[in-house]
């Protein structure tokens, strides 16, 4: 190939190829974004709608969630949850007729209408199916909260279970003491749902035995057990010593000579890469000169060279 064919070639080749891997790039990360936006407001909610159960095991946290949007954003509504609805009836135990519905009448079953619409849109199809018999509110709440907390048995496995997580909890291979102390949020969150009694004590004990057992940490630990009163070394304190301390440790590597930027801290955007991609050209040349290498001393053309020059 001549040195014009392969100027053309590399020029079109990078023009077609970095143009379709930043638009590729650019895709996939607003595509992320749209996920990540989406399990944010399913988790949380909006003011347009309350947030969503995906998984029976998020149920205890989706139902704080649940009832306190609900009494925010639909307070006649939650009254149906707490006392049941009751259909209008005549002085004869007959059912009145809609079109006959007094105002406060209408404002009621509105609101039960809501409450149950609102159940059924925030719980996954697949979960609530099975529920779809029962008649008021309450009774779809209540049925959906036997379904995923289960009967008195399971709930007692729960409780034995989570017991012994609590008394095996460690931190992780390769795992942060920030996400150690995450999980034990919610190991501590799901402790109290369940009203699994652990004292402060016990708490703060576990955080210090789970810490990674490098030298660092553990004479961190030391000096905090020396340097804090006993009564008043609390978990929330302690979470906080410990979070502040691991910051400290990242700095110190931040301005370590040998430290790599982390881009993704901060920006999400796309960052060009090092290399460049490979052409035909460029494989062409690294395979000569590959060719070239294989050969101990002088190269062909050397020798074919020094050859000439002897004859």
């Amino acid at each position: 190939m001549s040195n014009n064919g392969e100027e053309f070639y590399n020029t079109f080749y990078n023009a077609f190829t970095s143009e379709s891997s930043d638009r590729r790039s650019e895709l996939k990360e607003y595509s992320r974004e749209i996920s990540e936006n989406l399990k944010f407001e399913n988790m949380y909610g909006s003011q347009q709608k309350p947030p969503k159960l995906m998984k029976v095991e998020d149920y205890n946290w989706w139902k704080n969630r649940f009832e306190g949007w609900v009494k925010a954003f639909a307070p006649e509504s939650w009254l149906k949850l707490v006392s049941e609805y009751q259909a209008p009836e005549k002085e004869g135990g007959e059912l009145i007729n809609e079109k006959d519905f007094t105002e406060k009448d209408v404002k009621n079953v509105v609101a039960e209408y809501r409450m149950i619409t609102l159940i059924k849109q925030s719980v996954r199809e697949d979960i609530i199916s099975l529920l779809e018999q029962e008649k008021t509110s309450k009774r779809l709440w209540e049925a959906l909260e036997k379904k995923c907390v289960g009967s008195n048995e399971i709930v007692k496995n729960k409780k034995k279970l989570l017991r012994k997580e609590f008394d095996v909890f460690s931190c992780m291979k390769n795992e942060s003491v920030c996400k150690m102390i995450e999980r034990f949020g919610h190991l501590k969150m799901e402790l109290a749902r369940y009203e699994i009694k652990v004292s402060e004590e016990e708490m703060v004990d576990k955080l210090f035995a789970a810490l990674p057992k490098d030298q660092d940490w553990q004479y961190f630990a030391l000096m905090l057990k020396n340097t804090i009163k006993p009564d008043d070394l609390k978990v929330d304190l302690l979470i906080e010593r410990l979070e502040s301390h691991e910051l400290e440790i990242k700095r110190s590597k931040v301005n370590s000579p040998a430290y790599q930027q982390n881009v993704e801290l901060y920006y999400r955007g796309n960052i060009p890469q090092a290399g460049s991609p490979k052409t035909a050209f460029s494989a062409e040349s690294s395979s000569s000169v590959n060719n070239e290498n294989l050969h101990s001393g002088f190269h062909s053309g050397s020798s074919s060279n020094a050859s000439d020059q002897f004859a």
